[in-house]
């Protein structure tokens, strides 16, 4: 039986976030997450078979090449409920490079493909979801891979130090590239700022999501 994906959608935008910000890529996002985040803004993409599209590997690699762009977002949802292995090493031999959003609460993937890193979202306090964040996934991640916290509060701030201030690297092996950007209208970006001056935090970098500043933020398929 053909491996068969839930699609919510895929279109092509500029990367929003991130370590690709502003560069053409296609989004490919799949159907259904584990974790029901506080300040999640794809609702419509958390349960699988609701509001999706089954697709054989075949045909999604089809839609994907219609598209004139290199760079490919795996997003959803959770896209690591889904049985990608065989689908990025696709991608990889056809020399795409492979982003791949993950929450922090599913196992990563067995296998290292070249061209291929995650953006792997740390749910801090006020998602709901902090206690179900895998610590082993954070030893997996390595130089070109990034590490994201989106923060609502002083709360969150703090649990974004903690992690980022891991000195004697307990919970990495390689320290990979850490990102923090505010929840949507519940904390002043200048909060951040302040905060990452405050306590001196040399390694974060701070960011806004783009795609929301340049279209309506509820937006779909930007």
């Amino acid at each position: 039986m053909k491996n068969k994906f839930h699609v919510s959608e895929v279109f092509d935008s500029i990367e929003g976030e991130g370590k690709r910000t502003g560069y053409m890529s296609i989004f490919v996002r799949l159907t259904g997450c584990n974790l029901r985040c506080s300040y999640c803004d794809t609702k419509y993409a958390q349960i699988m078979g609701q509001e999706d599209t089954e697709m054989t590997e075949e045909e999604l690699i089809e839609r994907i090449k219609s598209y004139p762009w290199k760079k490919v977002t795996l997003t959803g949802g959770e896209p690591l409920l889904h049985s990608v292995d065989s689908l990025v090493s696709t991608l990889s031999k056809e020399n795409y490079e492979v982003n791949i959003e993950t929450n922090g609460a599913v196992p990563l993937l067995e296998n290292r493909y070249n061209n291929v890193f995650y953006t792997m979202d740390w749910k801090c306090p006020s998602s709901g979801e902090n206690g179900k964040m895998l610590y082993d996934n954070l030893r997996r991640l390595d130089r070109k891979d990034v590490l994201k916290f989106v923060v609502g509060n002083n709360d969150d701030l703090e649990e974004m130090r903690k992690i980022a201030e891991n000195k004697d690297y307990a919970y990495w092996w390689v320290r990979p590239l850490i990102y923090v950007s505010p929840v949507f209208g519940e904390i002043e970006p200048v909060e951040i700022v302040e905060y990452l001056k405050k306590h001196e935090l040399r390694s974060v970098c701070m960011q806004m999501q783009l795609h929301k500043i340049i279209w309506n933020p509820d937006k779909r398929g930007v």
